[in-house]
């Protein structure tokens, strides 16, 4: 299992629903996901973590990098 971070920009169309639509298509396969960080009225950030196969299919537009992912 790896940690990933997922971010999305409120004001950049289409984000918010990629990452809410990703989350939700692949929840049932992460061990653990949680919305995190971001401050939710211009970022909406997320921890995952789950298999690296899965983390690798978050689009590049909202995939990201924190202090979790390395922790």
């Amino acid at each position: 299992m790896i940690r990933q971070t997922m971010a999305a920009a409120v004001d950049k169309p289409g984000e918010v629903e990629a990452a809410e639509a990703w989350l939700n298509a692949n929840r049932d396969a992460l061990t653990y996901a949680k919305e995190e960080g971001g401050c939710g009225c211009c970022v909406r950030a997320w921890q995952l973590e789950g298999p690296a196969e899965l983390l690798a299919t978050i689009p590049y537009e909202i995939s990201a990098s924190s202090d979790w992912d390395t922790a």
